[in-house]
């Protein structure tokens, strides 16, 4: 079941570029595992043994974004009833509310709920992206660099601060629609950080170099191109410094999240002990070099001698750099 787990929820994970997760709940006959309540996560419920009896409900809290238990007498009628046998497959959003039991005669129920989009909605995305989009606009318009209103800070009442604000976040806006790339940070990193490593069953050749290096005249393909991310952010050694470029990260290659920690949180909390911050995987490379790997990553073969960078030293380079860590291969 592992194994099966693993090779589902890492297609799943490519395939909504977000987290997956699973429980397996064993319940006997004539009882149920938790009153009527609503996640906040799209649920995907896979029954396995025996039978459930399911009843759902509307909505107190549409596309909720936090788990709670309701009371019968708030919930209503169900608006839908009925009884999962091996083989079935359900599916509710966020913020259905639900209660299932293993009807009696039954033996018990054994059922895997897969879980995603947890904290994965257009307002966490804003939360994520606009700091960043402010932080870079600041170093272009004077008008964010001026000082707030005299004890701004102290005040209860902010409705003179809150026009400013508005007319501040229009001109975010007309600047946003003409940004081509959004630099999410936390939501990309907990994504890379967190999610499964390919499944490859008994094939782990794949995930060590071999056949042939790559020549400047080398025809290469991206490998795991469903793991292969491209994140554009500052240097982490000085996040402010116009000195030094800025860099970015092709997560993937040797450094495969663990699956026994996938979404565990366990490497996390060691590093945090240890005073330190957990690394995303991958590759950094300085900013020149973002065409180049768009396009292997956007290409389906691509010769290294027309990979857009100024010198063959540096095409080969990077060419290398990649095989190394298993991500291309030569064709």
């Amino acid at each position: 079941l592992k194994e099966e787990l693993w090779k589902i929820q890492e297609k799943l994970e490519c395939y909504f570029g977000s987290l997956v997760g699973s429980n397996v709940y064993i319940t006997p006959q004539g009882s149920q595992g938790l009153p009527p309540h609503y996640d906040d996560v799209e649920v995907f419920i896979l029954q396995l043994e025996g039978e459930k009896h399911w009843r759902l409900y509307k909505p107190t809290v549409p596309l909720a974004r936090e788990y709670n238990v309701e009371s019968e007498d708030r919930i209503g009628n169900a608006t839908h009833e009925f009884v999962l046998k091996p083989g079935d497959l359900l599916y509710f959003p966020r913020g259905t509310i639900h209660q299932a039991d293993t009807p009696l005669g039954v033996s018990h129920s054994t059922h895997v709920t897969i879980s995603t989009y947890q904290n994965n909605s257009w307002g966490d995305f804003l939360l994520d992206a606009l700091p960043g989009l402010v932080f870079n606009m600041m170093k272009e318009d004077v008008m964010l660099r001026k000082s707030i209103p005299r004890q701004l800070l102290m005040q209860v009442d902010f409705a003179d601060s809150t026009k400013k604000l508005s007319s501040i976040l229009r001109v975010l806006a007309d600047r946003l629609e003409n940004t081509r790339e959004l630099r999410s940070s936390d939501m990309k990193k907990d994504f890379i950080l967190n999610r499964l490593p390919p499944y490859l069953g008994d094939d782990s050749d794949s995930l060590t170099p071999g056949g042939k290096l790559p020549k400047l005249d080398s025809t290469i393909r991206l490998q795991f191109r469903d793991h292969a991310i491209i994140t554009v952010e500052p240097d982490q050694e000085n996040a402010v410094s116009t000195t030094k470029p800025h860099l970015h990260r092709l997560a993937g290659g040797k450094g495969w999240n663990r699956r026994e920690t996938h979404m565990m949180g366990a490497e996390d909390d060691a590093a945090s002990e240890e005073g330190t911050s957990r690394q995303t995987h991958g590759l950094r490379f300085p900013l020149s070099y973002l065409d180049a790997l768009k396009q292997i990553w956007s290409n389906t073969i691509v010769c290294v001698k027309e990979l857009n960078l100024i010198s063959d030293e540096e095409k080969e380079n990077l060419a290398l750099a990649l095989w190394t860590e298993c991500l291309i291969e030569v064709i």
